[in-house]
């Protein structure tokens, strides 16, 4: 009956979307009345059957990806990758995250090689990554999460971005079946030991690439993640008190890169940044100038072999230099 219903809905959306069909012609044809036709397109859409790609030219920068390159070499970067923020449109935030998501997408398709494993932490612009990508090839890897479930966009959870990349790419997936948050320290101590999380855990640490977003603190998912876990005034405080400027995969961290011991951290179910920089290659993505002191301690802190980000982003990184 699913597979029955499936093909109903890509039969709609193919007349509609390849051949060009009214709805009310589309109507006609499958017996059903032009309202009923709406809602089948819509649930093409939001079941997967159609996906849309929006091919914007990405135009790089490649005098201040060297420059940056250059002045973060010695602090373990690698590659730098400068995509523009365009200024119109749907707007520029938007546009420089989605330039971002797919430059990333394109890194992976040159650089991902079978039997990797590849990691993933939630944010809005891995979302927009997994989004927007598409291969060359198929890439025989696993995609694992790294860090416990959240999700920043209602519309996806953390097991919809690694499942949904890994077809994608053709590979297999790995779910984290724990939140990211828990209510307290010692529940937290005790699903960390459970076989299930202790195994997806490893799986984490095992990871030949990870992809993580960088949060400014108490903005934008860094401040989602602080309200999905449901920090309490004390908490946040501390957290200030200690300097903290950014957050990956929910672990803090000051200006000097350094991981701060808080006490939402004792209750988070992730990788720590110690674990993280021991993966062999870590893609940092972020968009917006806001985060450049964020991105900035990130480097120091050595999280960080190749960074993907938009050309305002950049600017301010290099005026921080």
């Amino acid at each position: 009956m699913a597979r029955m219903r499936e093909e109903r809905l890509a039969h709609a959306a193919f007349l509609y979307y390849i051949q060009g069909q009214s709805q009310a012609d589309i109507a006609a044809t499958l017996g059903v009345t032009r309202s009923n036709v709406s809602r089948m397109l819509t649930a093409a859409r939001e079941q997967y059957i159609v996906r849309f790609e929006i091919a914007y030219p990405l135009d790089r920068d490649p005098v201040l990806e060297q420059r940056l390159t250059a002045s973060f070499a010695a602090e373990g970067v690698r590659e730098v990758i400068v995509v523009p923020t365009r200024a119109s449109g749907v707007g520029r935030a938007s546009h420089g995250l989605l330039n971002v998501g797919q430059a990333c997408s394109a890194w992976l398709d040159i650089n991902l090689r079978d039997q990797d494993r590849l990691g993933l932490c939630w944010g809005s612009t891995i979302e927009a990554m997994v989004e927007s990508s598409h291969f060359d090839r198929r890439v025989d890897v696993e995609v694992v999460q790294i860090a416990g479930e959240l999700s920043i966009d209602s519309r996806f959870s953390g097991h919809d971005l690694v499942r949904n990349l890994a077809q994608k790419l053709g590979g297999r997936y790995r779910y984290f079946n724990a939140p990211a948050a828990i209510r307290d320290e010692e529940t937290a101590i005790a699903l960390a030991q459970t076989p299930q999380v202790a195994e997806a855990l490893a799986a984490a640490r095992g990871c030949d690439v990870a992809i993580v977003g960088v949060g400014q603190f108490a903005s934008g998912s860094s401040d989602l993640f602080l309200k999905r876990a449901n920090v309490t005034p004390e908490e946040t405080q501390e957290a200030l008190d200690l300097g903290a400027v950014g957050q990956i995969c929910g672990r803090f961290y000051n200006d000097k890169g350094d991981q701060i011991d808080l006490a939402i951290s004792r209750r988070t179910l992730s990788l720590d940044l110690d674990e993280i920089t021991a993966i062999q290659t870590v893609v940092v993505v972020a968009s917006g100038s806001e985060k450049a002191k964020a991105v900035r301690a990130a480097i120091r802190g050595g999280f960080v072999q190749v960074l993907i980000v938009d050309d305002s982003l950049a600017q301010g990184l290099a005026g921080l230099q």
